[in-house]
């Protein structure tokens, strides 16, 4: 799944100030594209959210194309 790399998670949570503020913004028009490329999911409200769950878990896309 897009975005699925929990490794840039904890690397953004590590890492000093000034690389955080530049991968956050990278992570930041990353997720802006997705988001315009990927719809709601319309039955994401049917499923509890579970621990380790983001934003993305509860897009649709095509997975067929790389985003």
């Amino acid at each position: 799944m897009a975005r699925d790399l929990l490794l840039l998670e904890l690397i953004t949570t590590r890492i000093p100030p000034r690389p955080h503020r530049e991968l956050a913004a990278l992570l930041a028009v990353l997720d802006d594209q997705l988001e315009r490329r990927t719809l709601p999911d319309p039955l994401a409200h049917r499923r509890p959210w579970s621990p380790g769950e983001y934003w993305w878990h509860h897009r649709l896309y095509d997975e067929s194309h790389h985003l």
